[in-house]
């Protein structure tokens, strides 16, 4: 007999990513030849975790009750508006008031949120077949499902058609569509979509809940300032938002604790565009419900240090900077890792940038065992393999893909 009640028999941590990158840390500490290719987060060429030291200062500023006092649930407004100059920049102007935000402890957070409020129990979110594995539990826990639509096309772009055929097949038997978009540095493979993909997608939205069918866009974007197009490029797509109607909604799933490197001070936020006041103030009241039922308040340390960073022109434009030093480093690991792989016949999925590249592979348990047994830490997932090029310095994404090629001829 179990006390746990029935749902709740069969819970059990699908994602192998904590799980697998544990045992690589702790194999590292052991041997230092170990190649941790697992978690994704941003270490220098020493293998050291990286931390700005922008992000630094704007701590050692922080007073004892900007740290430590408890923070409100949706977060301050100094906080709202730190975020949306960052998420919107440029645009900022066009969005100020056609937008709201909500702290969360991270990006995680605002998907659990989104999905909780935007859902009822036993619907089905849509996700990418290539996905972040965690989408489904934290759907799973909000008594929700998922289908999939497939990610790339036949030539490797975005594959519309595919989200067309879905998000039709959604409204028929649910009513309401919520999507999910992971872009830029699509989580696992790397992939970012182009300026014509994001104009299709807000068509596609616009045509499919021009009846009143309610669609909501939810934009993980966790990985947006890591992109190797730069700031003006990510806010332009974003700017499409303007376009939707009063039927459809975004939601972003911001990330400080991926854009800043604050992997372990969970911050994020929601963040809502849409023209109509009213779905705003329904996104204030049922998701500030939610966090204070959930997580009371996110982090204020978090909250404020983000705050700082964003606010204060002297930090941002040093925080800046050193946020394209690190996008110049993943491009550097991405190039060689690709590179080699060429060399090498070793296949990947559709890549423009970001912490990893994705190796399609028929036996992927036996490929890990295999690259374990060479000091080889990658992650297994569904029928591919990830590599976080963010996490390894440049002369190991030179190395590994040959040795990932063997793994996988060796294990077929």
């Amino acid at each position: 007999m179990t006390l746990l009640a029935k749902r709740s028999i069969i819970k059990e941590d699908k994602s192998n990513i904590i799980t697998l990158g544990a045992i690589a840390k702790e194999e590292k500490k052991k041997d230092p030849e170990v190649v941790n290719a697992t978690i994704g987060m941003l270490y220098d060429e020493d293998e050291k975790l990286f931390a700005y030291k922008s992000v630094d200062k704007a701590l050692s500023m922080l007073t004892t009750d900007e740290k430590y006092a408890y923070g409100s649930t949706p977060g301050s407004k100094d906080f709202h508006e730190a975020v949306k100059k960052w998420v919107f920049r440029q645009y900022y102007n066009d969005f100020k008031d056609i937008s709201a935000v909500m702290a969360t402890p991270g990006g995680t957070g605002a998907l659990s949120n989104t999905f909780a409020n935007y859902l009822d129990e036993n619907d089905k979110a849509l996700l990418p077949n290539y996905m972040w594995g965690n989408y489904k539990q934290v759907l799973y826990e909000n008594h929700q499902d998922f289908m999939t639509y497939n990610l790339f096309n036949e030539n490797g772009g975005f594959n519309i058609e595919d989200l067309k055929k879905c998000m039709l097949e959604l409204k028929k038997t649910q009513g309401r569509i919520l999507v999910v978009i992971n872009d830029p540095c699509h989580n696992p493979t790397g992939y970012s979509m182009t300026d014509d993909e994001w104009n299709k997608v807000i068509d596609l939205i616009n045509e499919i809940s021009s009846d009143s069918t309610p669609v909501i866009l939810l934009h993980d974007m966790a990985y947006i300032d890591y992109s190797k197009e730069g700031f003006d490029f990510t806010r332009k797509n974003i700017s499409l938002y303007k376009k939707l109607n009063d039927n459809a909604m975004a939601i972003m799933a911001f990330s400080g604790s991926k854009t800043l490197a604050l992997y372990g001070i969970r911050l994020g936020a929601q963040v809502a565009v849409s023209n109509n006041k009213d779905n705003l103030n329904d996104f204030n009241k049922a998701n500030k419900f939610s966090s204070r039922s959930k997580w009371s308040n996110s982090t204020n340390l978090g909250m404020n240090l983000v705050t700082k960073v964003f606010s204060d022109d002297n930090l941002r434009k040093s925080f800046e900077t050193e946020l394209e030093e690190s996008r110049e480093t993943l491009i550097k690991r991405a190039n060689a890792f690709l590179d080699e792989s060429k060399k090498c016949g070793l296949k990947t999925l559709p890549f423009d940038c970001g912490f990893f590249v994705t190796i399609p592979c028929n036996n992927p348990e036996a490929a890990y065992e295999y690259l374990v047994k060479k000091k080889i830490h990658i992650i297994p997932m569904g029928k591919v393999l990830r590599v976080t090029i963010s996490a390894i310095p440049l002369k190991d994404c030179i190395r590994l893909p040959k040795l990932i090629k063997e793994a996988i001829d060796a294990t077929k």
